[in-house]
């Protein structure tokens, strides 16, 4: 239940025995069904979770009630709603499965327990937030320079076989172009 997440950890921080066990005290695994509502639009984010199995993704709502895709989680990835998780404010993000997932959840209050009883924790969590900013520079500016058959063979390159797991239409909208434009790369690519 914890192989994954102590591997993915280990890319950033060693734990020791004893703060695995106070770090695993904290964190509860949870089943959720396909196409459920983690964290709504407006609600402030509660939780933050590792997926052992299935997709999330986090969607915003544009003014014309259009969902556009922010990005999309995996397995071996932390996922939430990170500003509204850390800052304790209103979500500006929709948060949910794609698949039906297993989900090892860290609540906001325990995050900050574990900030006080395992010191290392500080360091995880800012080297977590480091790499995701890091990786969104480099989506904004795929989404800025390249064209959209450049970006759709970056995330083939990035998440090998994710397109086929997630729906075109999630997809598109998290590359900045339209399904039709997905369908025709995907055709030009099987050629």
């Amino acid at each position: 239940m914890f192989d994954n997440f102590w591997a993915f950890t280990e890319q950033f921080v060693s734990f020791t025995r004893n703060e695995k066990e106070q770090i695993q005290s904290q964190l509860v695994l949870r089943d959720v069904p396909k196409n459920h509502t983690l964290i709504d639009f407006g609600d402030i984010a509660k939780e933050s979770y590792f997926i052992n199995k299935g997709i999330l993704r986090f969607y915003y709502i544009s003014d014309e009630g259009n969902e556009i895709t922010g990005f999309v989680f995996q397995e071996n990835m932390m996922a939430g709603s990170h500003e509204s998780f850390f800052s304790q404010i209103p979500s500006l993000q929709v948060v949910e499965t794609l698949e039906a997932a297993e989900l090892l959840v860290l609540s906001h209050a325990n995050l900050q327990q574990l900030y006080m009883d395992v010191p290392k924790m500080n360091v995880l969590v800012r080297k977590i937030l480091e790499q995701r900013m890091a990786h969104a520079q480099k989506v904004l500016a795929s989404l800025i320079i390249h064209k959209p058959a450049d970006r759709y063979k970056a995330y083939q390159e990035l998440h090998p076989g994710l397109e086929n797991r997630i729906p075109q239409h999630v997809l598109a909208s998290y590359m900045g172009i339209t399904p039709v434009s997905v369908s025709r790369i995907r055709g030009r690519k099987r050629k």
